[in-house]
């Protein structure tokens, strides 16, 4: 195994500890049910599939993991619109690389206008 710093999330697991009961949500659809281990490209991976197969659930888990809010953002700036927040990211291992991103952001298309909104009140949109 060769040491590399990119991509930073290298690889996302369930944890062998994790207690997982498969009638649940969000441990009850397909996608999340067969997740094992998602290795990722250094310069993109792309998540494809029908409405409904659990791309964003898994991709909310994985950003809630990492400290973003599940609705979006940046990890200091998150917005909390609904309380319901999938369990997922509990049951995750991250395997990252040893070089940390200065800045990132979890972006949504739910919730961007949310997001987008508050940046503008902030007064880090004026143009």
């Amino acid at each position: 195994m060769s040491l590399t710093s990119k991509p930073y999330l290298q690889r996302v697991s369930i944890r062998s500890d994790a207690e997982i009961n498969f009638n649940n949500y969000p441990y009850n659809i397909p996608s999340v049910r067969e997740l094992t281990q998602l290795e990722f490209h250094p310069d993109v991976t792309f998540f494809v599939g029908e409405n409904g197969s659990g791309k964003s659930t898994v991709l909310e888990g994985i950003a809630v993991a990492l400290g973003y809010g599940p609705e979006g953002g940046t990890k200091n700036v998150q917005m909390q619109t609904t309380e319901s927040v999938s369990l997922l990211h509990q049951s995750l291992r991250l395997s990252q690389s040893f070089q940390k991103p200065k800045d990132g952001y979890f972006l949504r298309a739910e919730s961007f206008f949310n997001v987008a909104t508050y940046m503008d009140e902030l007064g880090y949109l004026d143009v």
